[in-house]
């Protein structure tokens, strides 16, 4: 079996180093072979990565996420011995075992797509309110439960069925975000099954200027306005429930304001973060978009 780990990334030398050398020290199985795909959202000009590890190393010009990513899947799909691709994000590592556990997990449950979780990993000396809060932290779900989409920081797709459909990211989310749940949901929506596999574990680590509680209400928000285009509710009828889940997220904010009074620094960070949902989403039906990536082009 033949998997291309696709990465995308833009003047971030010292976290994809960090990766890079997580990749090496990773248990690969026998009959498996891996080749790495990066992708350097920028101009030519800087040096390749450094790694042990076979791979390709190429630029796209074109601004954004969603274009980089397209490069990536052009080049590991150029490769007609590619059985499977799999996506990981610049800022994070893996565990050794990860994809043992991935392929593992994608045995047992039988599906095109799996997918696992991406846990924070925050530096020493982080203020208490970070983890105590809870909101860095990502659902996770038993394995083999079945999620309507999933995210490139932990995902793998079988190669054939991008070969066959064609299916790339949306590139009009130039600096939004999203555009990686969205490609998922429209795989999902053409009856590929998503499937958790929870074992299989990334870890995704914040840098310090990530862990403000300004930071998670801006993170929030952008969550909320992709929602609406993300989610596939272009629809009149399948935006109503988009209402009722910000009147929830805003009444849920209040109660944990006022509940958590004994800690503020705590309860700030969660009403930050429902609050920021529940605008963006108002924000986001209204045709709103928040182009939280917009700085690293500029």
């Amino acid at each position: 079996m033949r998997i291309a780990i696709c990465i995308i990334t833009r003047r971030r030398p010292g976290p994809l180093a960090r990766l890079l050398r997580s990749l090496e020290a990773m248990a690969v199985p026998d009959g498996v072979e891996v080749r790495l795909v990066v992708v350097e959202n920028d101009d030519p000009g800087g040096p390749p990565p450094t790694t042990s590890m076979r791979f390709v190393h190429a630029f796209e010009p074109r601004p954004g996420i969603p274009a980089a990513r397209n490069r990536t899947l052009d080049l590991a799909l150029a490769d007609p011995t590619t059985d499977a691709i799999a996506f990981l994000d610049d800022d994070e590592t893996v565990d050794a075992d990860w994809l043992e556990r991935l392929l593992a997990g994608r045995r047992r449950v039988a599906s095109p797509i799996v997918t696992g979780p991406a846990l924070p990993r925050v530096p020493e000396g982080t203020p208490r309110w970070v983890e105590a809060s809870g909101v860095f932290l990502p659902p996770r779900y038993p394995t083999g439960t079945r999620r309507p989409w999933a995210f490139t920081h932990n995902a793998l797709v079988d190669a054939a069925i991008l070969r066959t459909g064609g299916l790339r990211f949306d590139e009009s989310m130039v600096h939004t975000g999203g555009s990686d749940k969205e490609f998922f949901r429209r795989l999902a929506d053409a009856g590929h099954a998503i499937v958790w596999i929870d074992d299989a574990i990334a870890r995704e680590w914040y840098p310090p200027d990530r862990l403000t509680h300004g930071w998670v209400f801006r993170r929030s928000y952008r969550l909320g306005t992709n929602a609406p285009h993300a989610e596939g509710r272009v629809r009149f009828g399948d935006r109503l429930p988009l209402v009722g889940r910000a009147a929830r997220f805003a009444m849920r904010g209040g109660v944990r304001l006022v509940m958590g009074a004994f800690d503020p620094r705590v309860a700030l960070a969660r009403a930050a973060w429902d609050w920021g949902r529940a605008l963006g989403l108002m924000a986001g039906l209204l045709g709103r978009r928040y182009d939280e990536y917009a700085a690293r082009h500029r």
